[in-house]
């Protein structure tokens, strides 16, 4: 309005520089914003235009490799701040303070460079993880957790700031503790916006779970010629067609024609989420061949398919021998009903926390158990009961959290009873000190085992199906098997994952360890038809 009262009309530039302060996508485009290398332009990225363009205060991005997924969260987040949207800051998380330093200085400093329209509200730019932004703050932190008092994660990096906004890049290398701390940095924002993004590992974790519980958008490309939308990402292999020269084309499902995916448009499979998700590959980026990507799908290097699905599909993959189904587990049912008491002799496995989770069994031969009882009891006390009425003889217990009380439990029972420790650092057999009653065994090796325990026909025997058997399957699936990389030294090491509640899965292994100690049900049968046999004068009967 102007000084007369009368309603002033904007001229097109005017409307522009109002639009621009509301749409990251005005915004970059109307100040040309300079890669360093070239020009941004939307040409070949069609898709970032949603991305750009979502306001919502939860959103999650599962990918392939560069697709350009964290330099449009970035330009989103810095909009934000320039135009005053996140006054108490903003956090940009990474897995480490290595990936700080290397964003900062090969993406970052050259972009504010190489784009005055930014670098004009920038200050303290000779701080790597700090940013002066606006009148607010841009937050570059690692999230790798110390371990503070009591053996909780914490991170003193994600103690002391506030902020309106968390943007978590490449969030399956993330400890899930620290995302949680991180979490609270927007407890007292009127904003509140999170953001998830990296390329999936594992089914069931991270991303690749946040995405399966989100509104589920997928990229659909309409064919030229019959009009008609195919999602290359929901149909692969189908969508691809090799050519009789060995060339790869990307073509519709419904007439076969060639499909371009510039041509598409987001699509909602579940609307009525909360969460806003998408799911982008590199089946939909016209820098990568779809030949390279059909050629690893049917010639996987060393018959390994997990970097195709997940840098290439952006899909969550694990092999089969990694992770153990619930289907596994019930493998390993019989018809025989959970029992209520033991004479039998019987070994004890407990993994202690807020309720105490225990694996009953029987050493039927050296190799095989048969598990007799499954609960979850919620004191120590409990713990004393079963173990009287089940007959137990020997037990290996969680020595955390509750070093305390395990102590107290082994000094007031007459049978072997150990606590057990993982130790990461230690190999090979494991180590029973029987001066301090406790176990130190490698925690993969030892997962290892259960795996095996349940995999391999005959060795595991379980009651039938029940609701506990159910949680116990559960539990039992919810680990898997991945090869990390020490981003420090290049070291790379398998280690089991938690994906869920995996306590049943513990107290298998420490059932497991706690039957080397427990006398074998058919020696026992034999000793004691020997003894009886012989009361009546027949030893011959034996």
């Amino acid at each position: 309005m102007g000084k007369d009262g009368k309603i002033k009309k904007l001229t097109e530039a005017e409307l522009m520089q109002v639009a621009a302060q509301i749409d990251p996508y005005i915004w970059i485009l109307t100040n040309k914003l300079n890669l360093g290398h070239s020009e941004w332009t939307l040409n070949g990225h069609e898709y970032q235009l949603g991305w750009l363009q979502e306001d919502a205060r939860q959103q999650c991005f599962i990918k392939g490799s560069q697709i350009g997924c964290s330099e449009t969260m970035v330009l989103k987040m810095l909009h934000g701040l320039v135009h005053d949207q996140y006054r108490a800051g903003a956090l940009y998380l990474f897995p480490t303070n290595a990936d700080v330093r290397d964003f900062s200085k090969a993406r970052f400093d050259p972009l504010i460079d190489s784009n005055p329209f930014i670098g004009q509200y920038v200050r303290n730019t000779d701080t790597q993880n700090i940013k002066q932004v606006g009148s607010g703050f841009l937050y570059l932190r690692g999230a790798r957790s110390q371990k503070s008092i009591g053996g909780k994660k914490s991170s003193s990096q994600l103690k002391s700031i506030a902020v309106d906004s968390i943007c978590f890049d490449e969030v399956d290398e993330i400890e899930p503790e620290m995302v949680e701390l991180a979490k609270e940095r927007i407890s007292h924002s009127n904003v509140q916006k999170l953001t998830y993004l990296g390329t999936p590992t594992i089914p069931d974790y991270g991303i690749s779970k946040l995405y399966d519980n989100s509104t589920q958008r997928v990229w659909m490309i309409q064919c030229q010629a019959c009009k008609k939308d195919t999602c290359l990402d929901l149909e692969f292999p189908n969508g691809l067609e090799r050519q009789a020269d060995d060339s790869v084309k990307r073509v519709c499902i419904h007439c076969g024609k060639e499909i371009h995916p510039a041509f598409g448009h987001w699509e909602e499979l579940y609307p009525d989420r909360e969460m806003v998700g998408w799911w982008i590959s590199q089946l939909n980026s016209i820098y990568i061949s779809p030949k390279l990507i059909l050629d690893l799908y049917e010639n996987p290097p060393n018959g390994d398919l997990s970097e195709l699905y997940n840098s290439k599909l952006g899909r969550a993959y694990i092999a089969a021998e990694n992770r153990i189904s619930v289907n596994d587990v019930y493998a390993c049912c019989t018809q025989d009903t959970m029992l209520t008491k033991s004479e039998s002799p019987t070994c004890m496995g407990v993994d202690v926390g807020k309720v105490l989770h225990v694996v009953i069994a029987e050493r039927k031969t050296k190799h095989t158990l048969k598990i007799v009882k499954l609960a979850r009891v919620s004191s120590f006390e409990d713990l004393h009961d079963l173990a009287r009425t089940f007959n137990v003889k020997s037990a290996v217990i969680d020595i955390r959290p509750e070093q305390r009380k395990v102590r107290e439990f082994q000094r007031a029972e007459n049978f072997s009873v150990f606590a057990c420790e993982y130790v990461e650092t230690r190999s090979g057999s494991t180590a029973w000190d029987e001066k301090e009653c406790i176990i130190k065994c490698n925690r993969t090796e030892m997962l290892d085992a259960t795996h095996s325990l349940i995999m391999d026909p005959g060795k595991l025997e379980l009651p039938r199906q029940s609701s506990e058997i159910q949680e116990f399957a559960l539990e039992c699936s919810n680990m898997a098997k991945v090869l990390e990389e020490n981003k420090v030294t290049g070291a790379a090491t398998y280690r089991y994952k938690k994906l869920g509640p995996d306590h049943y899965r513990h107290a298998l292994l420490y059932a497991m360890l706690a039957s080397e100690r427990c006398p074998i049900k058919s020696d026992q049968n034999v000793i004691s038809r020997f003894f009886a046999n012989r009361r009546r004068g027949s030893f011959m009967s034996a």
